[in-house]
């Protein structure tokens, strides 16, 4: 186990050192004032959920596609493929799940995010997951493209007890987006910290028992966060915290294999959040 520590230890301090360099870079920018106008870039980092603030609704949909190169187990390293595609609705005049926005005439941003994912197993029960992620979004009121980079770290680390878990997630996240149609760069930095504790339920499915999950989740931005800039209320976003509950081990459906389904509020700076949660919450 000693030696699978020492192993690990290369990737997490190269990740954590560009992230330290990337942070300081961009503390510089916005210490100018430097505030790109394409920010909504960034709502692919976000998840699937009711944005809203003074005078404005946002309502963004996640799509988390990916594909397994090669599968983690306990002692072998594995590499995903992620795939998520992004949609942004802006200024729709209610929260109404019975009225939610139309997708042919209200979808304002589309974002293609691809990356791909390291998957280490430190140890059973902890997992490191260096990524990096390269894609595009677009303005479509503005006609408007913007390339983005993301690079970071992510960490799940699990404890039982009895027959419930309890998980430990760590993010760390550092992206920045280019527009063509300026040369001023945006970026923003996210340590995000998660815990979550699984109950097994008495409920049986073929995929075997059905699972209740408590979280909570802190977002940090150490620079802020400027989510759809171009729009009259700008949502920008400094700290938040998120409660939830999802089920997990749901039995299949579609093209979903053993689904997890919830509900999150997130609450902070201005801004106020309805989540829908796919799969785990962070």
């Amino acid at each position: 186990m000693f030696q699978k520590n020492i192993k690990a230890l290369p990737y997490t301090i190269i990740v954590i050192a560009l992230l330290y360099l990337s942070t300081n870079t961009a503390s510089a920018a916005e210490d100018d004032g430097v505030y790109g106008v394409t920010n909504f870039a960034f709502s692919s980092y976000l998840g699937t959920g009711f944005y809203t603030t003074s005078g404005q609704n946002v309502f963004v949909l996640h799509l988390p596609f990916d594909h397994t190169i090669k599968e983690k187990s306990d002692t072998e390293a594995g590499w995903t493929l992620t795939l998520p595609v992004t949609l942004g609705f802006i200024n729709f005049d209610t929260i109404d799940p019975s009225e939610l926005p139309n997708l042919k005439n209200d979808v304002k941003t589309i974002t293609f995010l691809p990356g791909i994912e390291y998957r280490y197993p430190v140890t059973p029960g902890w997992t490191v997951i260096p990524f990096a992620d390269y894609g595009f979004a677009r303005d479509l009121d503005h006609a408007n493209n913007v390339l983005i980079t993301g690079i970071g770290a992510k960490s799940y680390a699990n404890f039982r007890h009895n027959k419930n878990l309890f998980t430990l997630g760590n993010r760390l996240l550092y992206a920045r987006e280019r527009s063509g149609d300026t040369s001023n760069d945006s970026s923003y930095s996210l340590f995000e910290t998660g815990l979550n504790y699984r109950m097994t339920s008495d409920q049986y499915f073929d995929n075997g028992a059905l699972y209740v999950n408590f979280y909570f989740i802190n977002f940090y931005y150490p620079n802020d966060l400027v989510f759809f800039e171009r729009t009259a209320n700008p949502i920008r976003v400094g700290m938040e915290n998120e409660l939830g509950i999802t089920i997990s081990n749901i039995p299949n459906f579609l093209f979903f294999k053993k689904p997890q389904l919830g509900l999150g509020v997130r609450f902070g700076d201005n801004v106020d959040v309805y989540r829908i949660v796919f799969g785990m919450p962070f």
